[in-house]
């Protein structure tokens, strides 16, 4: 390439890429895989990288709190600094702040639990929620990631991008089931996403989570394009239809209310991979 350097490659956005960053970068995207512990010569595997260039790059990440050695093991886990990091990086996304009380107004109007997600590179990106006070068990459910095919939120989404843009996501990270409820095959998921277009929510049962029940219904920017969702979830018990009509109600006031700050979410764009 025209402009590479020593130790770098030219991106597509015009830049240069400095392949030592993008190799340790490399190693933190395994844990994505679900594993929690992973040993060098497992990481060497899932990159195909030299254990003895890996082993350089793993004592870096693990001087600077990147990841951490598990005691008596040769496994390691990502470290506090990344959980610093999210904190900081919440704490510093006004669309947050913005989308909190809208939330918090529909999960006491709910009795449900309320999500604010994005989507990022073809899934769904969850960035805060609102759970019932009842709730006996509470957690933090930003930074989790979900397919966008099998979740109301995902397909709310979905059903605002083109057909070029959903199959490009189809294509790369497939149409694995979570349930046997889930749609799995692209036939059906387009049908669905017609179906969301015309009455204007998604909604899903037991399609990625056994037991549970959600409604969702897109932001969009001013040229149309989802920015984010929320969705009100629930037992399958709990959400009954006039609990369904509640809630598509009041989602649709507040993601007509918070198209107004689109520019805010901090969403990419609709390609599964950059």
């Amino acid at each position: 390439m025209g402009n590479t350097v020593s130790g770098s490659k030219a991106s597509k956005t015009g830049g240069t890429k400095v392949n030592s960053v993008l190799k340790a970068l490399d190693v933190l995207h395994c844990f994505e895989m679900g594993s929690a512990d992973l040993s060098l010569a497992q990481i060497s595997r899932q990159l195909q990288m030299p254990k003895s260039t890996l082993l350089n790059l793993i004592k870096t990440l693990e001087s600077e709190g990147y990841l951490y050695k598990v005691e008596n093991t040769q496994n390691y886990r990502l470290g506090l600094k990344i959980l610093e990091l999210a904190f900081q990086l919440r704490s510093s996304m006004p669309v947050i702040q913005y989308a909190l009380p809208f939330i918090e107004d529909i999960q006491v109007a709910t009795e449900e639990n309320v999500y604010l997600t994005t989507h990022r590179n073809g899934r769904v990106l969850y960035l805060e929620s609102a759970i019932p006070n009842k709730s006996r068990i509470k957690y933090s459910i930003s930074g989790k990631v979900l397919p966008m095919h099998c979740t109301s939120c995902g397909r709310a989404m979905l059903s605002c991008m083109k057909d070029e843009e959903v199959k490009a996501i189809i294509e790369y990270w497939g149409l694995a089931p979570s349930t046997p409820n889930s749609i799995s095959d692209s036939d059906s998921l387009f049908l669905e996403l017609e179906k969301i277009r015309k009455r204007g929510y998604a909604q899903e049962k037991e399609e990625e989570t056994l037991g549970i029940s959600c409604v969702s219904i897109a932001i969009r920017n001013s040229q149309s394009h989802p920015v984010g969702a929320i969705s009100v979830s629930g037992a399958v018990l709990s959400m009954t239809e006039e609990k369904v009509q509640l809630s598509i109600q009041l989602l649709s006031r507040a993601c007509a209310m918070l198209s107004e700050w689109a520019n805010l979410f901090p969403y990419k764009d609709m390609n599964p991979k950059t």
